[in-house]
């Protein structure tokens, strides 16, 4: 019988989403693959603490996690959880929880350095570490919530701090999370390392590539086999909805959305087809410094005003952003958020191109958001919508306007049919039985995929699907492109209707913590995707805008 838990694992989330990111190039036109790697919770048992308005970024300190120290920790909050004194349990949780911090935002600091030099085997060592622990300082997590349900003052502790009901999955016979579990995540963990050190490999020669693209294929053959077993113990029928309860808030089912994707195929692919050829590529392409990325985003900051602006200011202030070039720099764009510090950090990797734009537009876009709400916790898909929102409404503001504006109408366009080519090829992917999943049964898999999304149209390899690190590290992740894409989009046409409707209500939903998309549509009143007529006002919009 199928489990469902729909209490979020979150720090596992965090764990799996950190050296990812919101931007990859692959063969085609524009190959952005969005992004984010701010870690969500599990609850809102206390405001954040307020961001340090003096720490900068080049004054944060990496120290290895101390792991002894965190179990120790532990120990403490097990044995105060005996009393009956909930402010005491309450002491001993939080000194946990600091340490417990810190070891997340201390991965997060080896993250961002490792990323900025794939070639430094200092933090290449640190990351590492920091990936391979991660396991088992959330199932320490996990056995400290089985602690407290125990506790004689459990219901004082659910009124005051966790919310009523918080602990009811504790008293289950089996949580789920023992040592067994733990060793799952931490296979997953040296898999994906062992991804990343491929990813940072030149090869020089067409042989070297297949060679290690062929290497790359069997990790994830590798990762579909290690997830099929964490499916089996959990007791689903299927990774899809494993990873939608375990890893992701959402309020549609996997059935809905491989109906909306084919609907993406079928109303949106030949509109993707006629963009080959056009100027709008040369646009997107050309040449732009580094001070023309951060004086759009400046701009866009100032034109908006409000929280967007002291958002801008304090980035700006604490050096919280790196958009320079770098020769071994990981080829991919995200956000974090530095728990212990209070503040976001923005990573870039740009192109010197036009377009990178709209990819630091992008990152700001969660910036704002985990500025406004102290941390985020809202759901992944309610996270895409402030990012992708942020491009739209950046269009107004800095240099060519109107070319920009194409060129994000033309990325948009890219976004629902490359990216639903990607979900699709991840829902069939582990949908396949099981002697099927090969390297040569992936690479069969993708073939067909990319012709049926008008991928022939503009040149592809069928080995290139090697190259999306959300397969590897965020399962499931991708299909949130697609749907807060249409959210976003939605505030770029009540711009175009009334200027500043959008951006009001942008700026109106920025502290959000909704977890749940649709819930959060609704509130925001905004349209699902999946409603009737709604993809196809979408292309209409693309009609006219684009192809008139």
């Amino acid at each position: 019988m199928k489990k469902r838990k729909t209490r979020l694992l979150a720090a596992v989330l965090a764990a799996v989403l950190l050296l990812t990111g919101c931007s990859e190039r692959t063969s085609r036109r524009l190959e952005e693959l969005r992004g984010s790697i701010t870690p969500l919770q599990t609850e809102q048992r206390e405001t954040h603490p307020a961001q340090n308005q003096e720490v900068t970024f080049r004054e944060m300190v990496y120290v290895r996690p101390d792991m002894e120290a965190l179990e120790d920790l532990l120990e403490q909050a097990r044995t105060a959880a005996r009393d009956s004194d909930a402010e005491a349990v309450m002491d001993a949780v939080d000194a946990f929880y600091e340490e417990y911090d810190w070891f997340y935002t201390r991965y997060s600091l080896a993250d961002i350095h490792y990323s900025q030099d794939l070639t430094d085997e200092y933090w290449e060592t640190e990351y590492a570490f920091c990936v391979e622990n991660a396991a088992q300082a959330d199932a320490w997590q996990e056995d400290l919530f089985c602690a407290l349900a125990q506790s004689p003052c459990r219901r004082t502790l659910e009124r005051d701090y966790f919310g009523e009901g918080f602990f009811d999955y504790y008293d289950e016979d089996e949580n789920g999370w023992d040592e067994e579990f733990t060793e799952l995540l931490r296979q997953e963990g040296a898999l994906q390392n062992r991804y990343y050190e491929l990813c940072a490999q030149q090869p020089l020669t067409e042989a070297d590539y297949d060679a290690g693209a062929r290497e790359k294929a069997q990790i994830l053959v590798d990762l579909v086999g290690l997830r099929r077993e964490m499916t089996e113990y959990w007791g689903y029928e299927s990774y899809a909805d494993f990873a939608w309860d375990f890893y992701y808030y959402r309020d549609y089912t996997p059935e809905e959305v491989e109906a909306y994707l084919e609907e993406v195929c079928r109303e949106l692919v030949p509109l993707y087809r006629e963009l080959v050829g056009m100027d709008v590529w040369d646009a997107a392409y050309a040449y732009a410094p580094r001070s023309q990325t951060l004086g759009h985003v400046r701009a866009a900051a100032e034109g908006l005003g409000g929280t967007v602006l002291e958002a801008f200011q304090r980035m700006e202030a604490g050096e919280l952003y790196d958009i320079d070039f770098g020769a071994n720099k990981y080829g991919t764009s995200f956000e974090v958020w530095l728990e212990s510090y209070g503040v976001p950090f923005v990573f870039v990797c740009p192109y010197n191109e036009v377009y990178d734009r709209l990819t630091f537009a992008h990152e700001f876009g969660h910036f704002c958001n985990d500025y406004a709400s102290s941390g985020s916790g809202a759901g992944v898909d309610v996270l895409e919508i402030f990012s992708q929102g942020m491009e739209y409404l950046s269009l107004p503001y800095g240099e060519d306007p109107e070319t920009l504006t194409r060129v994000k109408l033309a990325d948009s366009l890219c976004t629902y049919v490359e990216q639903a080519a990607y979900a699709v090829f991840e829902l069939r992917l582990y949908a396949l039985p099981e002697e099927k999943q090969t390297v040569e049964g992936l690479f069969e898999l993708y073939d067909q995929v990319a012709r049926d999304f008008g991928f022939d149209s503009v040149g592809y390899d069928r080995r290139e699907f090697v190259d999306v690190s959300h397969f590897y590290t965020d399962p499931m992740y991708i299909v949130s492109y697609v749907v807060s894409n249409d959210a976003a989009m939605q505030l770029y046409e009540l711009e175009q209707a009334q200027p500043g409707a959008g951006a009001e209500r942008y700026l109106q939903h920025l502290d959000t913590w909704e977890v749940y998309f649709l819930a959060f549509l609704e509130e925001a009143d905004l349209e699902s995707p999946f409603a009737p007529g709604r993809l196809q006002a979408v292309k209409e919009l693309f009609r006219q805008k684009l192809f008139a």
